[in-house]
């Protein structure tokens, strides 16, 4: 008899959720090839952060315009009534998470989270007086049945082979929704721990992430899966896990697509993108999706040098043997050698000739048994598309 978690759902999980999931790792290797200045991604994470914390208080009718959350978070101004301190407390809520990195899921998690994200928030002494002592909130408690729902569920998350990092948050995120928890808060609690688990498998993009955004952008979908029935049914018989999973994939594929268009701004002002020709702007379109590859090839294919060379070529679109002399100072001979080998393997071709001849990044790349391997997806797709005869 084969024994079935009761928490391990039991869906389809198509083609297109497991290229969402490529797609990621391959901007992680983008933005390590573009070398986003330090100061650039700090404030890009400090934004994300901005923005997770606007839309997560957005989606649970907390509404505070944007500039007075980047105010709070940043310490511009002091929280002053439920509204604003809701938006210091989800910032609060989100430190404490990154302090449990360590930590496995557990029930202690979702009782703090209570005690940040909504009894911190209603029993603040300064706003009780004799005219709103009614606004206090008195402590709620997790049903027994909550309470081993919420185990059996971390018990299966945490211990989980089969489903990918990415997979595991959705199934996290919709099932904390299924569960009754606390009569507020819902769907903070289910943000923040899916944040948690996507921080700590090392998926949520360096902090980029922004999941919230488009959970308000889709709010009326997501509502639908948002439970308020103390009876609890069972996963299995909501009825709805391929729409949920499906649902959620799809925001984080916007997700990952919006940070990519994101870095593709900041590539271009490096590289000033609106300065050059429109030979040259292919070039530097076709650099940021395929320039990562070179840090994927063996040193036995191309040593130290002939990576660099490619580096500067894909950088300023065009470079002549002379210019290559002077910036690694050696012997023309040897530089004319290293565009020989890459020639040779495809990665450049001749643009011009004599005193005019330059090299530049070969955007047409044709099978070579030793580069094959570190060749673009997009290319070999291409290549390998099969073409239909044409029929009269």
């Amino acid at each position: 008899m084969i024994i079935i978690h009761k928490f391990e759902p039991v869906f389809a999980i198509e083609t297109k959720h497991f290229d969402t999931v490529r797609i990621h790792d391959e901007l992680i290797k983008i933005l390590e090839f573009i070398d986003l200045p330090d100061n650039i991604r700090s404030i890009e994470q400090n934004n994300s952060k901005i923005i997770r914390n606007y839309y997560a208080n957005a989606v649970d009718h907390n509404l505070v315009d944007m500039r007075t959350v980047k105010y709070i978070l940043n310490q511009n101004i002091r929280a002053k009534g439920i509204s604003e301190r809701a938006v210091e407390q989800y910032s609060k809520a989100e430190s404490w998470l990154d302090s449990q990195m360590e930590e496995p899921l557990n029930v202690n998690m979702i009782l703090h989270l209570q005690k940040l994200l909504i009894n911190e928030v209603y029993n603040n002494s300064e706003d009780i007086n004799l005219f709103n002592a009614g606004f206090a909130k008195i402590p709620e408690r997790l049903s027994m049945a909550s309470e081993m729902d919420l185990e059996a569920l971390f018990e299966f998350i945490n211990n989980d082979t089969d489903f990918h990092p990415v997979h595991q948050s959705w199934i996290l995120h919709f099932r904390l929704l299924s569960i009754p928890l606390f009569s507020e808060a819902k769907s903070k609690i289910a943000s923040l721990l899916q944040n948690f688990w996507l921080k700590k498998k090392r998926y949520d993009l360096y902090g980029l992430i922004c999941l919230e955004q488009d959970i308000y952008l889709n709010r009326n979908d997501y509502r639908s899966f948002i439970s308020d029935d103390e009876t609890n049914q069972t996963y299995e018989q909501s009825g709805a896990l391929n729409a949920q999973f499906s649902f959620g994939m799809k925001l984080y594929e916007d997700q990952i697509l919006r940070i990519k268009d994101l870095l593709r701004t900041y590539y271009r002002k490096q590289v000033d993108f609106d300065k050059v020709n429109a030979r040259q702007k292919n070039i530097m379109n076709y650099v940021f999706e395929r320039g990562y590859k070179l840090k994927e090839i063996d040193d036995s294919v191309l040593n130290k040098r002939q990576k660099l060379i490619m580096y500067i070529i894909q950088n300023k679109g065009f470079v002549s043997t002379k210019e290559l002399v002077s910036e690694f100072d050696c012997n023309r001979k040897t530089i004319q050698r290293d565009f020989v080998t890459l020639t040779d393997l495809n990665l450049v071709r001749i643009i011009g000739q004599g005193a005019g001849l330059r090299y530049a990044v070969n955007l047409n790349e044709d099978r070579n048994e030793v580069m094959e391997k570190y060749q673009a997806d997009f290319i070999k797709a291409e290549q390998e598309q099969i073409v239909p005869e044409m029929t009269e």
